[in-house]
Parts: C-alpha cells; structure tokens; sequence
C-alpha cells in the first residue's frame, strides 16, 4: 500500500525520471531548426527548475507554455550568442596561426570572453524561465547570478562541458552516448544544474497563481 502512494519516495523519484525523459525529448525535437534552441532550452529549466520545487504535472503543457511564453526573447538572446560565439571561434582559430606578443595577449583575451559567453549562456536561459522582466534586465541579472555564488558556476561548466567532452572522446561508444543524450541527457543535465539553480533563485521568487517563476517584488 505505501509504494501506491503517490507522495512515496519511489513514486515520486519515477516521476521525476519520466518528467526528465519527456522535456528531454521535447527539447530536442524543438530544437531541430537549431535557431530554436534558445526557446527550447528555456522551456527545459522551466520543467526542470519546477520538477525541482516539486510541482511538475503536465510536463509536455508546461514545456510548451514556456517555450510560447518565452519565445520571442530567448531566440533573440541565442542569436546574439551565436554571432558572438561564431566571432570569437573564428578569431581564436586565426589567432591560433599568428605567432608574437600581441598574438597571445588578443589569443587570451579571446579565450576570456568565450568562457564569460559560456558562463552567461548557462545562466541566461533557467533565469529566463524563471523571472519575467525586459531583455536587458535577464541579460544583468544572468550575469549577477554567475558570479553571485561562483563554486555554484564552476560545478555547472563541469556538469555542462565534461559529460559532451567526453562523449567525443571514444569514437567507439559515440552511438551509446548518442543514445543516452537523445533519451535523457540534456534533461539531465538541466536538472542537475537546477537542482544549484533554484536554490540560487528561491530567495528572489514567489509561487504566482498560474505557478510561473517570478521576481520577489
């Protein structure tokens, strides 16, 4: 009797595995024109981030809300990481084939901005999903939280970065790590960073009454 309560440990850890698989699988199937990437990953911290607090009913409604909801700002801020991701690689890889002093000064420099892009794209998007304000504003307050609580940044780069660092790693088990970020990989990883993410947020929001994330005013 107590494993068919839904308020179980086990119950509620299935849930949240299937919650993870859903929005994993929306994710991707949303992201296929890749310019929807920015929407489609803001949608996955709105499950994920909601999972987290424990209110994660209707998975696929949800995902949906947010990515319609946020559409708009979260495909004008992931254009403008492209452009700006596409300069610095291009510039880094040139600079890579320049030898002298300025070369390595414009070479390290190159290498800063990139990682604060990194930084600020794993940041931007759960902080989209969870407040409403202006572009502007979620572009500061993405940049506030990264440095706000950096061991909470440096653990989210490593869960980010070293799982697809090492999916690269071994041509051999690239059709099983293929499987694993089709099924529930990204889901994952989103969920573990929200895991840093909400306690980051909870001091900053409230519960509204269609249980979107917002400010504290």
């Amino acid at each position: 009797m107590n494993l068919m309560n839904q308020d179980n440990i086990v119950h509620e850890f299935l849930n949240n595995i299937g919650d993870i698989v859903v929005a994993n699988l929306l994710f991707i199937l949303c992201s296929i024109p890749l310019v929807t990437i920015g929407p489609s990953l803001t949608a996955l911290y709105h499950c994920t981030l909601r999972t987290v607090k424990g209110n994660s009913y209707g998975t696929i409604k949800t995902f949906f809300r947010a990515f319609k909801e946020n559409f708009v700002q979260s495909i004008i801020i992931w254009l403008g990481i492209a452009a700006v991701g596409f300069v610095l690689v291009t510039n880094i890889r040139f600079l890579g084939s320049e030898s002298g002093e300025a070369g390595n000064v414009l070479m390290i420099l190159s290498e800063g901005v990139a990682v604060l892009l990194v930084i600020f794209a794993l940041y931007v998007f759960p902080v989209i999903a969870a407040f409403s304000s202006n572009t502007a504003s979620q572009i500061k307050n993405a940049f506030i939280f990264a440095f706000m609580r950096f061991p909470y940044t440096v653990l989210m780069l490593i869960v980010s970065v070293f799982p697809m660092y090492m999916t690269y790693q071994d041509y051999k088990l690239m059709p099983l790590w293929a499987c694993c970020w089709f099924f529930f990989g990204f889901g994952l990883t989103a969920y573990v960073n929200s895991l840093m993410l909400y306690r980051l947020f909870r001091p900053y929001l409230e519960k509204e009454e269609d249980g979107r994330m917002s400010p504290q005013k």
